[in-house]
């Protein structure tokens, strides 16, 4: 005869500490998927490395030496102050609450790392207008491939919110592209210059199929590129805005593919350069042309003005300019007093 057994598992306390975190970022505080993903690898890495004690008993020497052996691993600085910001955001959850006997948050004094400043990696103008005109020139399907790169490099908008934009979110009437539920769950407004709207407009209006003649030792014959909206529509359309010839919504590796394939062929690869340059680029661009920086925060969907120090390349004609104010800048020594003194 079977008995049933009744077996007690004892939950470890951490883990539901940590699913108690994730729940209130993702219910109070709209955290995205990604979002969630990433702050439960930090904190099931700080779990994994103090797996025989209760993360409410910590204290801050003890996420002190936690940040050390971060560094010790070897993980970027950027990696370990993010790790170290995910910490004291799960403490201070803790803190604010009274069902927990924990009254001081012991990351709240660490500090982060410095960061090594770095020259974002973006496109020239020149690269820019050579991607454009290499896709119509060269792209299979150049009406699609070009308005998807020109709404990057125009737009600044970031690939999520390129990948999940539909075509109701395209207002030619006003000329803007409504951005929904971007980072941080916030909708904008960007606008559209005309070169962009006309661009999208051919791409999801006209659907024009190109002609290109075919000749090689075997045959002879024409083929019929696809490269309106309306060609890669293949089932029931849900109004996804840029659709693979499969007529599927792109994800993000697919656009890299897309992008790195365009620029290598077109001789304007460098290593380092990667979808995020095209934002950084149109970003750039704007600043280049005096745009003020808060009108930057708001095309770019950024919190903060400070964040668009990671994104904007330094304008090293700028900054030549300004060192040629500097009162010494006409100073010339007399070589031939030189040669004089140092014959002596």
């Amino acid at each position: 005869m079977q008995q049933n057994v009744l077996t007690i598992v004892k939950t470890n306390p951490n883990d539901l500490y940590l699913r108690e975190y994730l729940l209130y970022m993702k219910s109070d505080k709209g955290s995205r998927p990604k979002t969630l993903t990433g702050y439960e690898g930090d904190l099931r890495r700080l779990m994994a490395h103090f797996s025989t004690r209760d993360l409410l008993d910590l204290r801050q020497q003890d996420i002190r030496e936690y940040k050390f052996s971060l560094v010790d691993n070897g993980l970027a600085p950027r990696t370990v102050n993010r790790a170290i910001s995910v910490i004291r955001s799960f403490y201070e959850y803790f803190v604010d609450h009274d069902d927990y006997d924990i009254v001081k948050n012991p990351a709240k004094n660490i500090q982060g790392m410095k960061v090594p400043r770095t020259i974002p990696i973006t496109l020239g103008e020149q690269q820019a207008k050579t991607l454009l005109d290499g896709i119509m020139l060269t792209g299979r399907h150049a009406i699609r491939d070009y308005a998807l790169f020109a709404t990057f490099l125009y737009t600044g908008i970031r690939v999520s919110e390129l990948i999940s934009l539909k075509t109701y979110d395209i207002n030619f009437e006003d000329c803007y592209i409504h951005v929904r539920d971007g980072k941080g769950g916030k909708d904008r407004i960007i606008p559209m210059i005309p070169q962009l709207a006309n661009a999208l407009q051919l791409y999801m209006q006209t659907g024009i199929v190109y002609d290109e003649a075919i000749k090689n030792e075997n045959r002879s014959a024409i083929s019929r590129y696809k490269c309106g909206r309306k060609y890669f529509v293949t089932g029931p359309d849900d109004q996804t805005l840029f659709l693979t010839q499969y007529g599927q919504q792109y994800s993000r590796k697919g656009v890299d593919w897309l992008f790195k394939g365009y620029v290598k062929k077109l001789g304007i690869y460098k290593d380092g350069l990667s979808l995020h340059a095209l934002r950084r680029s149109c970003l750039t661009f704007l600043h280049k042309q005096g745009v003020d920086l808060f009108i930057l925060k708001e095309i770019s969907g950024h919190a903060h003005v400070s964040t668009l120090e990671h994104y904007l390349a330094i304008d090293t004609s700028k900054v030549l300019d300004a060192m040629k104010s500097h009162p010494l800048h006409n100073h010339q020594i007399d070589s031939g007093l030189v040669e004089m003194v140092r014959a002596r």
